[in-house]
């Protein structure tokens, strides 16, 4: 039986979410509105936008992470007694 410690260690571990049957749904819907966009304005405009927004989910990601960690380290300290 593997444990998380193991498979941090040896670098197997895998965050990324399992998708559930809402998820998929709801992004095959954002694909076909994307495809509309790209019709209406041109892929090129498309992609831009959907880079923009890469980057924005990349940065906001980073963010809920590093508030993630430094959540954890407090609760750590809590628990600790410090």
């Amino acid at each position: 039986m593997k444990t998380v410690l193991r498979e941090i260690f040896n670098d197997e571990y895998d965050i990324t979410p399992k998708q559930g049957q809402k998820q998929q749904e709801l992004c095959e819907q954002l694909c076909e509105e994307w495809e509309k966009v790209g019709r209406m304005f041109g892929d090129e405009f498309a992609d831009r936008l959907f880079t923009l927004e890469g980057e924005l989910d990349d940065w906001r990601n980073f963010h809920f992470y590093r508030e993630g960690f430094r959540f954890g380290v407090r609760l750590m300290l809590e628990a600790l007694g410090s």
